[in-house]
């Protein structure tokens, strides 16, 4: 599935306030005038490579449902868990607790997430609006997108040999 692609973009780590943009086209060509041959044997930097391409493109794939990584994947773990509290999504997605209400007051503001007080009033449950569940399946739909590219890009195989190894950092413990 070759689509026309842009530049990529790079988003600041911040998942809250409008992106800040640079294009990786012009950072990959200073790369290629740089000698790296010393860090091709050096796993932290090639995971990082990795996730370049792959935040990259995954920012690229949510940007017409106006959605980021971070909020896509907060709506996946509402969706999975309804009724959980915001700090255990901020726990779960290893997100402080004061990071984890802008990007849920961003959400709510756009109708697709709904805040409930539980018996103890200093927390509230999370529940996907109709909204919210709706504009998900859309974005899954995208996502899906993404992870063909990434399979295309390392072959059936080394996917899921990607899966495997990458699953040992995916539980947080």
């Amino acid at each position: 599935m070759n689509r026309p692609r842009r530049a990529p973009t790079r988003e600041t780590a911040t998942d809250a306030g409008p992106p800040i943009k640079t294009t990786a086209r012009r950072a990959a060509k200073q790369r290629a005038e740089v000698n790296v041959d010393g860090l091709t044997s050096v796993a932290g930097y090639l995971i990082r490579q990795a996730q370049l391409w792959v935040f990259e493109d995954f920012v690229e794939t949510l940007e017409p449902l106006s959605l980021r990584p971070a909020q896509y994947s907060m709506l996946v773990v509402i969706r999975d868990n309804a009724g959980l509290s915001q700090m255990a999504l901020a726990e779960v997605l290893g997100i402080g607790r004061s990071g984890i209400i802008p990007p849920l007051d961003y959400l709510e503001s756009r109708g697709l997430l709904q805040r409930s007080p539980t018996s103890d009033r200093r927390t509230h449950a999370l529940h996907l609006t109709a909204q919210g569940t709706k504009l998900l399946a859309e974005a899954d739909k995208l996502v899906h997108q993404h992870e063909q590219r990434l399979m295309e890009k390392v072959g059936p195989r080394g996917y899921q040999q990607l899966l495997r190894v990458l699953a040992v950092f995916g539980t947080r413990s």
